[in-house]
């Protein structure tokens, strides 16, 4: 007698695959109802049942070759098919000696790739071992900390400050959230998180309200219900088509294919020659045919698969040592035959760290600052060589104070590495202050912060009150429109003069067409100090502009080096990002690979 069993809904694989359903333009009531899902998380029946419908949370990859399989690789050359043929001839016309020489030659050729190529493999097999992540989730309506690879669709995951988002996510719950997606989308700021839906066409580095798998959270918290995972997250799409898509063969195994065609042509078109002059002469047509064969055998080049094999083995051994992984040994001579570059720019061709380069003070003055990275490697210095006087580098020193104590960064030397958290921007003006010999945990314990205005896109500044001498003053950093209507004086060298706002706009716009992301930071007293909880934009009066700062993702210090010398090679670099146009346009004029749009 059958008994029905409870039916459960389930999620259908069209609505929880990311590739079906615009997640970014739902509001998360519909999401929840479209994952079945609730904010306690899903239930232990729910979990292995999804996770048997879409399988594990890993990107598609090709199935790591076996130790026979890498050994049977090394007997596909063309060459190799010549010298086996070669061998089994001799060996059947009794020639021993040169049938064991062959086949050794063949053996070491076989023996030398098969020890680089595995090593190899082992090598990115432990390396893919040490990238996995863990996730925490709530399941059963309590914490857990899971591989992420065993994330479904549905799923609840809570992410903080440094945490790697593990699947692709729509948020439900953001505390001042914002993700590196540079890897995804090339812009080197990370990007803030909303709930809000969004218009179902916004493309995928405009979606506020997801969080994509391999992405970095960088400041906040937040929560997301997992939208997609593997495969058919925005990274499982790239990482699909590159497993899908069959690589060309290799210039060396083109070469090589085209030379053993000629080289089995000529020995075929001279054996037979050589036949055919032996039987007008009256030979005996099995001498005849010995004496091709060893014609044929003798002509063939036995030492060139060992010699090319050693040479690429020396040459996969050097790229070792530079901490390069070289899975097939002909992939060193196709690198060799580069004539293009393609080269991303955050994180490669940049530090991905974004770097106070430019100061411009009020009245002109414009102060470059060295080093690159979050790091108090760099110092400041005129950018018409004059040298800093004791004036100028109090109002230096003014700046950076004020960009410190506004600010929610920490930057911190712990045994020797430089250890970072918050925003990009944050921890650069502490970088700035460090190069200019302040310290950050100095001067807040010197100026104790009284309130703070946080930072907020849509008011595109940040606040903070902070006391000095039994007074409050205030220190504020933002984007230029915002903070100069809070401002009515500027900072010069001789005093405090009127604020000349459209100067300080067009200066602004000038560094921006520069490439550089301008802030403008000022300082002021606070115009009523009575009741420091109700802290708001309307006591940010009467401000004095101190200076616009400039930034930027600087270059890696050996990238002019490496692309000045890929260009003495005949390779040509090519810059790919999806950064700002001008922002792009002056990385590429820095290392000389573009002069123009």
């Amino acid at each position: 007698m059958k008994t029905n069993k409870p039916h459960r809904p389930r999620a259908q694989r069209g609505e929880t695959s990311a590739r079906s359903l615009a997640w970014h333009a739902l509001a998360e009531e519909a999401v929840y109802r479209k994952l079945q899902a609730s904010e306690q998380g899903l239930d232990t029946a729910q979990v292995e049942e999804r996770l048997h419908e879409f399988g594990k949370n890993i990107l598609p990859s090709k199935k790591p070759p076996t130790l026979l399989q890498v050994v049977l690789h090394q007997f596909t050359s063309p060459l190799i098919y010549i010298l086996l043929i070669a061998g089994v001839v001799a060996l059947a016309i009794g020639d021993v000696k040169d049938a064991g020489f062959i086949f050794a030659v063949i053996l070491l050729n076989a023996a030398i790739g098969t020890v680089q190529e595995w090593r190899a493999e082992q090598s990115a097999h432990a390396l893919q071992v040490l990238l996995k992540i863990k996730a925490r989730v709530r399941r059963d309506g309590r914490q857990q900390s899971i591989p992420a690879e065993d994330l479904v669709p549905g799923d609840v995951v809570l992410l903080e400050s440094g945490d790697k988002v593990p699947a692709d996510l729509r948020f439900v719950q953001v505390n001042n959230l914002t993700i590196d997606e540079a890897f995804l989308t090339g812009e080197s700021l990370p990007a803030e998180k909303k709930l809000s839906p969004q218009r179902e066409d916004t493309p995928v580095s405009d979606r506020k309200n997801i969080g994509y798998a391999g992405a970095t959270v960088v400041t906040g918290r937040g929560t997301g219900l997992v939208v997609a995972t593997g495969a058919h997250t925005e990274v499982g799409k790239i990482a699909r088509s590159l497993t899908e898509e069959e690589g060309a063969k290799p210039p060396l195994v083109i070469r090589m294919e085209r030379f053993a065609r000629q080289v089995s042509l000529i020995v075929l078109v001279f054996a037979v020659l050589l036949g055919l002059l032996s039987v007008t002469r009256g030979v005996e047509f099995r001498e005849v045919f010995f004496l091709m064969v060893a014609m044929a055998v003798s002509a063939i080049p036995e030492g060139l698969p060992v010699a090319m094999t050693v040479a690429l083995s020396l040459a996969t051994a050097r790229m070792a040592k530079r901490q390069v992984i070289v899975r097939k040994l002909m992939a060193v001579e196709s690198l060799g035959s580069c004539t293009t570059i393609a080269s991303d720019k955050t994180g490669t061709l940049t530090v991905n760290q974004q770097t106070v380069k430019l100061i411009v003070l009020p009245g002109g003055t414009r102060v470059q600052i060295s080093g690159q990275g979050y790091n108090d490697e760099g110092e400041a210095s005129r950018e018409d060589g004059a040298p800093i006087d004791e004036a100028l580098q109090a109002r230096l020193l003014g700046l950076a104070r004020v960009g410190v104590l506004c600010n929610e960064a920490s930057l911190a030397n712990e045994d020797g590495a430089w250890k970072h958290s918050g925003d990009a921007m944050d921890v650069a003006l502490l970088a700035l202050g460090r190069k200019l010999k302040l310290d950050p945990e100095g001067e807040r314990q010197q100026f104790p912060i009284a309130a703070e205005i946080p930072f907020e896109s849509e008011k595109r500044y940040a606040a903070t009150a902070y006391r000095n001498n039994g007074k409050i003053e205030v220190a504020v950093k933002g984007g230029v429109e915002a903070v100069l209507p809070f401002c009515t004086r500027m900072s010069t060298s001789s005093s405090d003069q009127p604020l000349e706002e459209d100067g300080l706009l067009r200066q602004a716009q000038e560094m921006a067409e520069h490439g550089y992301r301008v802030l403008v930071i000022a300082s002021g007293p606070l115009s009523d100090a009575g009741d420091l909880s109700q802290f708001d934009e309307s006591q940010l009066t009467d401000l004095v502009v101190l200076g616009l700062v400039g930034f930027i993702d600087p270059l890696r210090p050996e990238v002019r080096d490496a692309v000045a010398l890929s260009r003495q090679a005949g390779v040509k670099v090519v810059m790919i990002t999806g950064d700002h146009p001008a922002t792009a346009m002056a990385i590429a004029k820095e290392l000389q690979i573009a002069e123009s749009v």
